[in-house]
Formats: C-alpha cells, sequence, structure tokens
C-alpha cells in the first residue's frame, strides 16, 4: 500500500510538472494565445495603421469564431509607438515584459524594427518576429533565426520598376528618396538593378519624412528634366512632392513603392494621384479571380470594416501566415516548435498567393506586380 501511494504520488508530480511545464511558455495559457503588434498609430505614417489592424483583427476574427487555434483564442495587443524608433523599443518592452506576448508581427518601419533586434534576442528563446513591414535587406540578409518575412524585398520592388521601365525604353529614370533608412535601402536597390543592366541613375535627389524641403528636392529634379522619377518614399513626402512637382511640370510619370498603395493617400493625393505607378507586394485586393481576395472581402464585411487597401489585405495575408504557424506548431506550443514549424512551411499556398520558408531562407515571399491610379481615387490594373 505504502509503495503504490508512493508511486500515485509520484505520477501526480509528473503530471504536474508537465501541466506547468506545458503551461509556462509566455504568452500561451489553456485559452489564449498573445500576440503583439507595435504601430504608429499616431504620428507620420497614422493613416496606415487602421488598414493593418483591421486586417488582422478580421483573419483572427474568424479564427476565433471557429474555436481558436487548439481550443486557444488569440488575442492581439496593440500599442503605439509613433513611428519613433526609441518609443518602439519602449512599446516592445512593455508587450514583452507586461502583456507577455508570445510571438510579436506586423511592426512597421526600418529603423524601428533595426533597434528591438537586440531586445528579442535577449530573451530566452528569442521573441519570433513574423511580417514585418518594411523590405529592407538588413532584416534579411543574412537571415535572423527569429524573423520571418512574407513581403517581397524593396530590392525585389526596385528590380521590377527598372525592369519595367528599361522594358519600355525608358532611359532618363531619376530616384527621390527619403532621407532615413527606408529611402537608403530603396535607392541601393534601384542603383544596384541599374548597374545590372549596363546602366545608372540619371538624376537623384533626397526629400525630408516631414517634407519640409520639398521645393528644394522639387527644383533638383526638374532641373535634370527626368522622363520618370522612381520615389522611394512615404507617407507626406510622397503627396507634397507629387502635388508641387505638378505645378511646375505636368504629365511626369512618378513610381512609387508599396508603402505608398494606401488610400489614404490616395485621398490626399486627389487629382495628381491619376496615373502614378504603385507597386504592390501582394495580389489586387478587389480581384474576382483571386481566392485569397474574395476571402479577405469577405472577412471584412464580416467583421464590420468598410475600407480594403492592398495594406490591409498584406495583413490579412500576414495573420493567415501566422495562424498556419501556430496551427503546426501543435497543441504543445512553445516558441521553438512555433518557430520550427514555420521554417518547414515549404510551399502554402494561400489561394493563389504562396508563401514559402525554410531554415535556410525566411523569406517567405517574392511578389511584385504593378497598379496604377486611376480617376476617382481608385486602383487599376
Amino acid at each position: 500500500m505504502k509503495n503504490k501511494m508512493i508511486r500515485q504520488i509520484g505520477m501526480l508530480v509528473l503530471a504536474c510538472s508537465g501541466f506547468m511545464s506545458a503551461a509556462a511558455e509566455t504568452g500561451v495559457t489553456d485559452r489564449e494565445i498573445v500576440l503583439g503588434q507595435s504601430l504608429a498609430l499616431t504620428g507620420p505614417l497614422a493613416e496606415l495603421a487602421p488598414d493593418i489592424v483591421n486586417g488582422t483583427q478580421a483573419y483572427f476574427d474568424a479564427v476565433n469564431a471557429r474555436g481558436g487555434i487548439g481550443g486557444r483564442h488569440i488575442r492581439m495587443v496593440t500599442r503605439d509607438d509613433g513611428y519613433v524608433a526609441a518609443n518602439t523599443v519602449r512599446v516592445v518592452g512593455q508587450m514583452i515584459e507586461e502583456d507577455k506576448v508570445f510571438a510579436l508581427m506586423n511592426m512597421t518601419g526600418t529603423s524601428n524594427v533595426a533597434a528591438v533586434l537586440p531586445l528579442l534576442e535577449k530573451e530566452k528563446p528569442p521573441v519570433p518576429l513574423v511580417a514585418p513591414f518594411t523590405g529592407a535587406a538588413l532584416i534579411r540578409e543574412p537571415a535572423i533565426a527569429h524573423v520571418f518575412n512574407i513581403r517581397a524585398s524593396y530590392a525585389d520592388e526596385t528590380e521590377k520598376l527598372v525592369q519595367h521601365l528599361t522594358t519600355i525604353g525608358v532611359g532618363r529614370i531619376s530616384v527621390l528618396w527619403i532621407n532615413n533608412g527606408f529611402g537608403k535601402d530603396g535607392f541601393e536597390g534601384v542603383q544596384k538593378a541599374m548597374t545590372r543592366r549596363g546602366l545608372k541613375v540619371y538624376s537623384s535627389a533626397t526629400i525630408e519624412p516631414n517634407a519640409s524641403d520639398t521645393d528644394k528636392a522639387v527644383t533638383a529634379l526638374y532641373d535634370t528634366r527626368p522622363e520618370v522619377i522612381i520615389m522611394i518614399t512615404t507617407g507626406r513626402a510622397t503627396v507634397d512632392f507629387i502635388k508641387a512637382y505638378n505645378k511646375v511640370r505636368k504629365g511626369m510619370r512618378f513610381y512609387t513603392l508599396s508603402v505608398m498603395g494606401t488610400q489614404a493617400t490616395l485621398r490626399a493625393l486627389g487629382p495628381d494621384g491619376v496615373g502614378v505607378v504603385v507597386t504592390s507586394v501582394v495580389p489586387f485586393p478587389w480581384s474576382y479571380s483571386n481566392p485569397a481576395a474574395r476571402e479577405y472581402r469577405a472577412a471584412m464585411q464580416k467583421s464590420g470594416f468598410q475600407n480594403l487597401s492592398f495594406l490591409g489585405f498584406e495583413a490579412y495575408l500576414n495573420a493567415r501566415v501566422v495562424a498556419e504557424g501556430l496551427r503546426r506548431a501543435g497543441r504543445d506550443l512553445t516558441r521553438a516548435r512555433f518557430i520550427a514549424a514555420l521554417e518547414e512551411m515549404k510551399r502554402v499556398d494561400l489561394g493563389g498567393f504562396e508563401v514559402g520558408f525554410s531554415k535556410e531562407s525566411h523569406q517567405g515571399s517574392r511578389h511584385v506586380e504593378l497598379v496604377i491610379i486611376g480617376p476617382g481615387q481608385k486602383f487599376t490594373r
């Protein structure tokens, strides 16, 4: 009888220790998985945040309505960093220490993401970061063990633009780039794409993020008489430059990167936006032939969100990838298992948009297509 009691106590201790081990992973309980996103809810890129928040929530709403993942609902914690790198470090620190997030996703800004990488690495194991909204090379080369990029890189986007322009015979290609890490990375991408073709950038100019030197940038490029201007810019810098340039010369062809493809930017540009070409790193959100786009629109409608956009669709697809990684990691969810599960996602078709990772490559997609702004503040293909 005594030995039997000892065995029973031993089994109980093992069971309890197993339960405690399973429940000990940060951000994971029997009922929920806590994810975090640090976004610019205020500041120069504040107009981007609603699309990201709503696109992500639309998918996770659908997941939670079906019972969650392994019986756990997904809870998103969103904090404002104002697009200031120092704030991002503080905010992410709060999410790790106070909100106890399991993983992060959708972080916005090259400098912001770079600033928090040491903080994520301090955790053992590191905090996974999935789908940051940056195409910067420094987040990709070399691959970072706990960082998984979904969107194509800025190099992929600029390659597509240069390929298109040189194919149609454009020679005088100028570049306007914003004076920060994003702008520098994108400008270097254009230079490399041109060099591969034995060409050089015709002329270039910088512009401050707050667009305070718009007139100077307009004069610098106008004086060189380019055929087209590739704009490595965001927010106000994009809008103010195009409007100011159109006042001194009508008919300039502007080509911009995917970060510009938001309804807020279209509204701000108004008639000046007609004819501007924009790269997209996801399929056309209004497509009737793309299954993922149809699903996105239905999910947004069900969640009560009216605004559709490339950025919102991208956030929706990001959420799908995160959820797929969580499912594949299994019920005994840990950060290490989640990372391993993502690395085993060799080729996943999300409905007309493929994502694939491996241990050697954490670059999920290289999808880039071109769209154009038409009348009525609408994108067309």
